[in-house]
This record gives C-alpha cells, structure tokens and sequence, in this order.
C-alpha cells in the first residue's frame, strides 16, 4: 500500500495542472486574438492589440477559464485512470484533455451570460454555436493541456 502513496502526489500533479491550464489558455487567447483581429473583411479592422484585449476579457467572459477552473475533478479522475489501467500517456493525456477541454468549454460557453443583443437561445443552440465558433480552438487548447501534461509527468522522477 505505501508504494502506491507515491502515485498520489499532489505537489507535481498541482504544478502540472497549472502549467498546461497556462499553455492551454495562452494557446486560446492568440487563437480568439487573431481570428478577432484579421476576421473581418475590408479596411475596418480592429488591430492585433485589440484582438489580445479581446481575448483576455473572452477567456473569463467565454467560460473558458470556468471550464479549466472545473475541469479539475474529471481531470484528477482520468489521472487516476491512467494510473490503474497503465494506458500509454503518449495517447491517453492529449485525447483525455481535448475531449474534456471541447466539452467543457462548449457546455459553460453556452451557459455563460449573453449580452442582451444576443436572441435567446436553449442549451443546445448555444453548444454548438460555441463548437462551431471555437471548437478547432478547444480541441487544440485540450491536446496542448494534455500533452503538456504529460510531458510533464514524464520528467518527474521516479522511485
């Protein structure tokens, strides 16, 4: 029982967490920066500094940290799947973490406030409204969460 203890450290799994939960959102944020500053057709673009400006406020009023915020329990959970089960991580973490990460983002996506510009829309609308604006951007903020990750699993040392 005590050689499975050292599975269960949290300090590196914490760090690791929040290393790929940074890259995942920094990948999301010049995502959603440059498809806003080069989306429009004609002279009237809003620029590149804008397009981050937009982003940062996007990644919180998006749901896309509330999704990372809330994706720490499945995340924890497939952890402990890899763990009992032996799966190769190569594979495992990046498919686990774009599955959570497009999941996730466009469930909250379309539970997060609208503006009262926006018509009303169910659950459902708003999920793949958020999937087909953002889910190329999810999928690869998820297989960088989970391959970062990894990567960073893998250099911890072992006992």
């Amino acid at each position: 029982m005590v050689s499975d203890l050292r599975h269960f450290d949290f300090a590196p799994r914490i760090t690791g967490y929040a290393a790929s939960a940074i890259l995942a959102s920094l990948i999301y944020v010049v995502w959603i920066a440059v498809s806003a500053a080069f989306s429009r057709v004609g002279a009237a673009r809003p620029g590149l500094l804008f397009g981050f400006g937009f982003a940062l406020v996007f990644l919180f009023v998006g749901g896309f940290a509330l999704a990372l915020l809330l994706m720490i329990v499945p995340w924890a959970i497939a952890v402990w799947v890899r763990l009992k089960t032996r799966w190769d991580g190569r594979l495992y973490f990046p498919g686990v973490g774009a599955l959570l990460v497009f999941t996730l983002g466009c469930t909250i996506a379309s539970i997060m406030p609208k503006p009262f510009w926006i018509d009303d829309q169910t659950f459902l609308e708003g999920a793949v409204i958020a999937a087909q604006r953002e889910g190329i951007c999810l999928l690869l903020s998820g297989i960088a969460f989970g391959a970062c990750y990894r990567w960073l699993e893998r250099r911890e040392p072992s006992e």
